[in-house]
Formats: structure tokens, sequence, C-alpha cells
């Protein structure tokens, strides 16, 4: 059933492609589970479906939404957390015990409005900075979801308001980075 999830995930990149597509993106390259998306005066982007979860009884292909390039100064890595019972009220970020550097760039990604409000509009599942700068976030759409018990796989769809949003978000990042 994992080969065949891994096929079907290759169906839904191609549905991702088109929505980003439909955003004025354009592929420059691509692999059988990711791709590399240019947009005219922005930062490229990058698309990866990452296998997540388990492994023998079902598990998901996660639609990972990156600038393809660092946007953000080096730091050990921060990761992410959306606080809110019901809404979205504000993201804050976390650095490596020890990353003066990730701290400060931290508390920078906390206190950036228009940065927190684009994150507000994603549906987003994680959201981090790799140590090299380049803004990830692990969006809820777009994915593949698969079962060994009853056999499926269930695509998950992104919309193009979640592509614009997504978007705006890591255009937020690269902002916030300049």
């Amino acid at each position: 059933m994992r080969r065949r999830a891994r096929a079907r995930a290759g169906a839904v990149l191609e549905r991702d492609l088109e929505a980003f597509g439909a955003c004025g993106l354009d592929v420059e390259g691509r692999s059988d589970l990711g791709a590399t998306l240019v947009r005219a005066g922005r930062p490229s982007v990058q698309l990866e479906l990452v296998p997540t979860g388990g492994r023998v009884f079902g598990g998901a292909f996660a639609l990972e939404v990156s600038s393809a390039e660092p946007v953000l100064p080096r730091t050990a890595g921060l990761a992410a957390r959306g606080k809110g019972l019901v809404r979205l009220q504000r993201v804050m970020f976390r650095a490596r015990a020890g990353d003066g550097a990730g701290a400060r760039l931290a508390a920078r990604l906390e206190a950036d409005p228009d940065l927190q409000r684009a994150l507000a509009a994603v549906h987003f599942e994680q959201v981090r900075v790799e140590p090299d700068g380049r803004a990830v976030i692990r969006h809820m759409g777009g994915s593949l979801v698969w079962l060994l018990l009853p056999p499926m796989a269930r695509p998950i769809p992104i919309s193009l308001e979640q592509v614009r949003a997504t978007l705006a978000a890591l255009d937020a990042f690269a902002a916030a980075g300049g």
C-alpha cells in the first residue's frame, strides 16, 4: 500500500502544481515528489510532499511549501507554534537552547505584525525556519493521507485561497528577513 500511496502522492503533487500555477507560478525544476516554482519579482518557492507519521498501518504525504533560497539569517533553526483555542491569535517562535541569534530572530518574527497577519490566514500544520534561513510551512491541504486497513488513499485538496495565503506568508517571511 505504501508504494501505491507514493504513486498517488505524485498525482496529488500534479494538482498542487496546477493550483500554484493558477496563482502565477511556473515550474523550474521537478522531482517525483517535489518541484521548484518561480514567480516574477518574488523569491522562488519549493513544494515537496514529505512522508510523515506511521509507515505500517497508515501515514501521510504532507505538503511542505518553503522558500527555495534562504530569506532569513542563519540560526540553529526555529520552531513555531500557534496560540489560540478557536482562532489563531498569534504564532510564537522558539529558538534552540543557547542560540542567541535564533532567540533574537524569534523575537523579531513574533513582533512582526505583517508576518503574524499573514500566518493567521494559512491553515498550517507546522511552521519552522531551517538553520540555513529557509521558511517552511507544512500545509494541511495539498496532502495525501493513506491507511492500510481499510486500504485507502485520500487526497486533501488545497484551495486557491490557501495557495495565495501561503505565498503571502512566505513573502512576509522574506520581508522580515530583509
